[in-house]
């Protein structure tokens, strides 16, 4: 059997795919840190809008769906925060992240950090 080619991303893509990760994340945090309604809902329209299809419906197996406040921890940490980043960027305690992310962590079965971004991303709940 011949061997297969190794896939190879060009580095501008995965440069822009970064750079969407980080806007995603900075919007998501921004969105939780006003108290204005208007601008809140106009955050969050804008960091939808880096998700290229919207977000896909979780599978049978998960039945439970993840809040605003988890997706925000979710990427956070997708961008390499650490839990004391995230929750200064976040605005929250470090307890409180470290719960967002166990609770994500459970609803998509995940068993580290790693593995729930990745399924998170996956769903395209985050980019």
């Amino acid at each position: 059997m011949p061997e297969l080619p190794e896939l190879t991303i060009p580095a501008e893509t995965t440069a822009r795919l970064e750079e969407v990760r980080r806007t995603f994340a900075a919007l998501r945090c921004q969105a939780g840190a006003t108290a204005d309604p208007e601008q809140k809902d106009r955050l969050h329209r804008m960091s939808a809008k880096l998700l290229e299809g919207g977000a896909r419906p979780l599978k049978p197996g998960y039945p439970q769906h993840l809040t605003g406040r988890e997706i925000d921890v979710l990427a956070v940490v997708g961008v390499g925060a650490t839990n004391s980043e995230a929750a200064q960027r976040l605005g929250v305690s470090t307890e409180t992240v470290k719960g967002y992310l166990r609770t994500a962590m459970h609803k998509l079965q995940a068993t580290n950090r790693y593995s729930a971004v990745q399924s998170a991303r996956r769903f395209r709940l985050i980019p």
